[in-house]
């Protein structure tokens, strides 16, 4: 396969991440399987992936549920890139090394702020089209700031994965402006995020203002934030979040007949010394 980019870049070490998908129901008076992609990490950030159902506990709503199966994840992928770069072109190889890196693995959707969110490239497994759309990400010249479209860019996001009813679903956004929005806006974008399933991971440059999408966000769909120092994102941060994605599991667990789906959820670990990141809320429908 031809490099999607020709970069050369250092990686970092890898943290961990996690996707929550909607609820899978039976016929009637069956009971309802849920499933959840997650990743786990040692005391050193090495990804463990070796854990068994029985390491594993799972609550919604505060209750127990019964651990159907877990193993490696092999589902193909649906990753939808949402680029604010102000114009400079500073992502481009930078997402062109997580492409590179996941590619065979997902499909990809990528949407650049100019500065609304615009789709310059649909979901694609294509080689050609993705290098394409990253020739699309380079320097554009400046883009004036708007901190509200990013929150916009999110939820189209959001709605448009949910509407193809992604089975794998992943959101990570790139961003030199962080956001700004009301509360009802913010509130609407985090419910729509969860609706979808969509884990949203965060990569930022240092003094952006993180606000309740782009803060809360990652916590509740159990994504990453990533911090970077300096006013270019390089591919090693971006690596974090695609060996993230390459490292999940895929765990089944059963919601009894007749039980309401609750939008709380939490999964722990027996094992020691082991860290699991899973997110707080779960589509509850």
């Amino acid at each position: 396969m031809k490099p999607i980019l020709s970069v050369s870049v250092v990686f970092l070490a890898c943290a961990v991440t996690l996707t929550s998908l909607a609820a899978k129901t039976g016929p009637a008076g069956a009971d309802v399987f849920r499933t959840v992609y997650f990743s786990a990490v040692d005391e050193k950030g090495v990804y463990v992936t070796d854990l068994t159902a029985a390491e594993l506990a799972v609550k919604e709503g505060g209750k127990d549920r019964a651990i159907d199966a877990v193993k490696p994840a092999t589902a193909p992928m649906q990753v939808s890139l949402l680029v604010d770069d102000g114009g400079t072109g500073g992502f481009q190889a930078a997402v062109g090394q997580f492409i590179q890196a996941t590619f065979g693995r997902a499909e990809f959707a990528i949407r650049v702020l100019q500065p609304q969110a615009i789709k310059v490239q649909d979901f694609t497994k294509n080689g050609d089209d993705l290098r394409a759309a990253l020739g699309r990400m380079g320097q554009r010249g400046r883009v004036v700031p708007d901190n509200e479209q990013i929150i916009a860019g999110v939820f189209d996001a959001a709605k448009e994965l949910r509407q193809r009813e992604a089975r794998r679903p992943s959101i990570i956004v790139l961003t030199i402006t962080g956001e700004k929005a009301l509360a009802d806006t913010a509130d609407e974008t985090l419910n729509a995020l969860k609706a979808s399933g969509a884990s949203l991971s965060v990569v930022y440059l240092t003094g952006v203002e993180l606000g309740k999408v782009l803060g809360d966000g990652p916590k509740q769909s159990g994504g990453t934030i990533e911090q970077v120092t300096g006013n270019v994102v390089q591919g090693p941060t971006l690596m974090k979040v695609a060996n993230n994605l390459l490292n999940q599991y895929v765990l089944t667990y059963t919601v009894p007949d007749g039980v309401k789906l609750n939008e709380k959820f939490s999964l722990s670990t027996s094992r020691k010394g082991v860290k699991l990141l899973a997110p707080t809320k779960l589509p509850d429908k």
